[in-house]
């Protein structure tokens, strides 16, 4: 049940730290807003895409230099929520409390963590690419049978990917781990991370459940998605700085 310990290590960890979350990611994520709100309206101002035919446009016809400033931006967005998620898993490992209401800018580590966020990424669409293919062919050749053999293929991805996740808690902690290194810590592993992965599925699923039953109200179902978007965000860094501390630090869960 060591999943399970660490999904609700994790809750706790939320729930007992609240204040201090707010501390560390109010003005991250303000920020993030305030970016993307700009962004958004000086596109709409400038004619570059008319309101209402963004979603008709055809790839070709926005120029290279628009799609290097949204690269640009997406770039911005990212260093600034990694901002936030290095200053907590600071707070929580090294127990680095926040001073007031703007975390402390450790740029290095902001840095290497957006670059290990990178490698992950490529890690991520190589292994997906390579099971979609094989597993296709399975699933073209056994009918249902093969269809199985991917999902169980995707699943077995996704616990790999899992295994490293290790590796952005020590970038923020400036901990130097590479991927076989992250690999080794996590050794046996697996049944506890695939019932971590059941428990969080079961948490989304609960919150589209609750999204769901307030559909009717706008205002509400907004500021209620919202306010899930952010907790379930929350709850995911968590559990990946309980992660590197259990099976990098050896802590107990």
């Amino acid at each position: 049940m060591k999943g399970w310990s660490i999904f609700s290590h994790s809750v706790s960890m939320v729930l007992r730290n609240f204040q201090a979350a707010i501390q560390i990611f109010l003005v991250p994520t303000l920020l993030v807003f305030a970016v993307v709100f700009a962004v958004v309206y000086a596109v709409f101002q400038s004619g570059i895409i008319p309101v209402g035919q963004a979603v008709n446009m055809p790839l070709g016809s926005v120029s290279t230099g628009f799609l290097l400033q949204m690269a640009a931006v997406w770039v911005v967005v990212m260093l600034i929520s990694i901002w936030g998620v290095v200053a907590w898993h600071r707070y929580v490992l090294l127990e680095e409390v926040p001073e007031g209401w703007i975390p402390r800018l450790h740029t290095s580590n902001i840095l290497i963590y957006f670059l290990r966020a990178v490698q992950l990424a490529i890690v991520s669409v190589i292994s997906l690419i390579a099971v979609a293919f094989i597993g296709s062919a399975f699933a073209e050749a056994a009918g249902y049978f093969g269809v199985a053999i991917l999902i169980v293929l995707f699943i077995a991805v996704a616990l790999f990917l899992s295994r490293l996740l290790v590796i952005l808690p020590a970038a923020a902690v400036g901990r130097a781990i590479s991927l076989s290194d992250a690999l080794e810590s996590t050794k046996g592993a697996i049944p506890a991370l695939f019932l971590l992965g059941v428990c969080v599925f079961l948490a989304q699923l609960v919150v589209e459940l609750a999204l769901s039953a307030v559909a009717g109200i706008p205002v509400f179902s907004l500021v209620l998605q919202l306010g899930f978007a952010v907790i379930l965000s929350l709850l995911n860094v968590s559990i990946m700085t309980t992660l590197y501390g259990h099976y990098v630090e050896g802590r107990p869960v």
